[in-house]
C-alpha cells in the first residue's frame, strides 16, 4: 500500500465532506505519530475546510501538523526546503486521483509542484495551509 500522509489531511477532509467512513488504513506511521506528537485527533480536520476543500480556517495546530508529517515524510528538510521527488509524487499519486484528475496526470502534477513549490517560503504562517491551497487552485484548473 502506498502511503501518501502528506496528503492525508486532504483525504480526511474530503472524506468527511462528502460523509464517508474514515479508513484508519489512510494514517501511515508518519502521521499517527503526528497526531500524538500534535495532540490532534483525525476529526478536528472538518472544522476547517471549506466546500472547495480550502482550509479556510488558520489553525496552526493544522499547520504543526502538516508540517510535522511533511518533515517525517520527507518532504520537507530540517531547513524548510521542499523536496520536489516526494511532493511530486504525492501530487501525482493521491492529490490528483483524489480530485478525479485522470487525464495527463504527469504534466499536470508537474506543473502544480512548480507552481506552488515555493508556496512555504513566501509564508512564515500557516505555510503548509498556503501550500495545500495552492496545490488544490492549480489542480482545479485542470
Amino acid at each position: 500500500m502506498h502511503s501518501y500522509t502528506f496528503y492525508c489531511v486532504f483525504l480526511i477532509c474530503c472524506v468527511q465532506v462528502l460523509s464517508l467512513e474514515i479508513n484508519d488504513e489512510l494514517f501511515d506511521k508518519h502521521a499517527l505519530e503526528c497526531i500524538e506528537k500534535v495532540k490532534v485527533d483525525k476529526a478536528f480536520v472538518n472544522k476547517v475546510i471549506d466546500e472547495d476543500f480550502h482550509i479556510s480556517k488558520i489553525n496552526p495546530k493544522l499547520n504543526e501538523f502538516m508540517e510535522c508529517v511533511a518533515v517525517s515524510r520527507k518532504v520537507v528538510n530540517e531547513s524548510g526546503k521542499i523536496n520536489r521527488d516526494v511532493l511530486y509524487h504525492d501530487v501525482l499519486n493521491a492529490l490528483l486521483p483524489l480530485m478525479n484528475k485522470t487525464k495527463n496526470k504527469v504534466e499536470i502534477a508537474n506543473k502544480l509542484v512548480d507552481e506552488c513549490i515555493d508556496i512555504i517560503h513566501k509564508h512564515t504562517e500557516n505555510r503548509f495551509m498556503h501550500l495545500h491551497n495552492c496545490l488544490v487552485d492549480e489542480a482545479n484548473k485542470y
